[in-house]
């Protein structure tokens, strides 16, 4: 992982920091929709917001995959001490994928409150959202997979087990169970998560905003895939928003080094507010994630028709201009101007170029399969219907054939391919993300020209919840 450098700026919105977290309420649900996709980085995320929760004192409620149903729920990637050599060799040759290297298991989370199934979520959630009492704070999180409707992103929805969906204004119907003078904040890190930015206003198709006083903090736009979903279990290398976010407010990484509190208690306050957390994640996230808040969300959606394509002044007093010159630093990259801009679509070509080596490699490993199926003459449902004795010959037969080691050769050759892609789509984000960033500082910067009432509100809900 590339060195983190960090700020040390004044955080805008931290004046508002609550001290006070015992009245904070926080509802994790987390998954896959199958279990062909309920990965295991997602279970060690869930797993580690539990242990921080719990660590803080903070009461909290669980919903995962199946609930208490002791079938398999997990599925990650084996090392090849776990695999079964007979099946990995058919899988190799009559699956695709990384089939060949995955296992299921049943999750070993601590505490599970109910299934994330959308009929059982919603009773439960309906019920306990009820007793929410007028002061408290609520944070929902929300681990798992999203969906995208391109034609109108509004409808992009949360994927619950059992492959059912949630929807924007479902979730915001679930979310007006609880009392309106409770503060609700969201950490949503699904891919396409941006659509969900517009919970903050009395109906996704309003510009209004709600009784409720609501905000929240998105893993990527409405439009855009976001990291967290690894069939890897290594926490070393997880880079989505969970893992720097809550790093923030547990003040502490994953592996258990501490934070200096210069990089995240920005206001001095003695405590992290999620817009903190949020700004730590923004300067130390070497990720493909473009996170954003909602009250970047009000920035971007109320922005002056001219300020559109305006990239001639970046404010250098701002806390978003700030962490964009921290990362460019870290890049070694311009901060702004036109370099900038030709390093962005530098680093955009070399990943499109990595895609299509990636894909005509894809198809020379399709080619190796098909050619090895008919040298042993068996065709993928065939192999299905073996007995064990059988299975083991017939993996036995493929071992002792050229084709199979080169194609073996070539499946380990793509999961490198693989990685370096992912690194080329992380080093093109952090220079759009440094575009980004900019751009937000300008309009930050208009905006506190015309001082809007909703981007007030929503800056200091955005702060109003913070961890000791």
């Amino acid at each position: 992982m590339k060195h983190v450098l960090f700020l040390a700026a004044s955080l805008v919105f931290c004046m508002y920091a609550s001290l006070a977290f015992s009245d904070t309420k926080v509802w994790l649900i987390g998954g896959g929709n199958t279990l062909a996709n309920s990965q295991g980085q997602i279970e060690e995320n869930v797993k580690w917001l539990q242990d921080i929760l719990n660590e803080k004192g903070i009461e909290n409620y669980t919903y995962y995959t199946n609930g208490d149903d002791s079938a398999d729920d997990v599925v990650y990637f084996a090392n090849p001490k776990e695999r079964d050599p007979i099946h990995e060799t058919l899988l190799r040759v009559f699956a695709s994928g990384l089939d060949y290297a995955k296992k299921t298991k049943r999750n070993s989370i601590g505490k599970v409150d109910g299934s994330t199934e959308k009929a059982t979520l919603v009773a439960s959630l309906e019920a306990q959202f009820a007793l929410v009492k007028p002061d408290d704070k609520v944070l929902i999180v929300y681990n798992g997979h999203g969906d995208i409707e391109p034609r109108d992103t509004r409808k992009n929805t949360l994927k619950l087990w059992g492959d059912t969906h949630l929807t924007v204004s479902e979730l915001d119907q679930l979310l007006d169970k609880i009392h309106p003078q409770a503060t609700v904040n969201f950490v949503l890190t699904q891919c396409f998560s941006g659509s969900f930015a517009n919970l903050i206003y009395d109906n996704p198709y309003s510009d209004v905003r709600g009784e409720q006083q609501r905000c929240g903090f998105l893993a990527e736009s409405d439009r855009r895939e976001a990291e967290g979903c690894d069939l890897g279990t290594n926490e070393a290398d997880f880079r989505d928003y969970t893992t720097y976010f809550f790093a923030a407010l547990a003040g502490k990484t994953r592996l258990g080094e501490t934070i200096p509190a210069a990089q995240i208690d920005l206001d001095r306050s003695g405590d992290v507010s999620l817009s903190e957390a949020h700004f730590y994640a923004l300067a130390s996230a070497d990720s493909g994630d473009l996170s954003r808040s909602t009250s970047e969300f009000i920035l971007e959606k109320e922005q002056p028709w001219y300020t559109r394509w305006d990239s001639r002044f970046t404010p250098n007093n701002s806390t978003y201009s700030t962490i964009a010159a921290s990362v460019a630093k870290r890049e070694n990259i311009a901060h702004s101007g036109q370099a900038l801009a030709r390093e962005f679509y530098r680093r955009l070509q070399t990943e499109r170029a990595l895609e299509h080596t990636l894909k005509q490699h894809a198809d020379l490993i399709k080619s190796l399969q098909e050619k090895l199926r008919n040298q042993v003459a068996t065709t993928k449902e065939a192999v299905a219907s073996l007995n064990i004795e059988q299975q083991k010959l017939l993996a036995e037969q493929l071992q002792q054939l050229p084709d199979y080691t080169q194609l073996t050769a070539e499946q380990n050759h793509h999961q490198d391919l693989n990685a370096n892609l992912l690194e080329a789509h992380r080093d093109t984000a952090q220079a759009e993300k440094v575009l980004r960033l900019n751009h937000i500082a300008r309009l930050e910067l208009h905006q506190s020209r015309e001082t809007s009432g909703d981007l007030q509100a929503v800056s200091h809900c955005e702060a109003d919840i913070a961890f000791p």
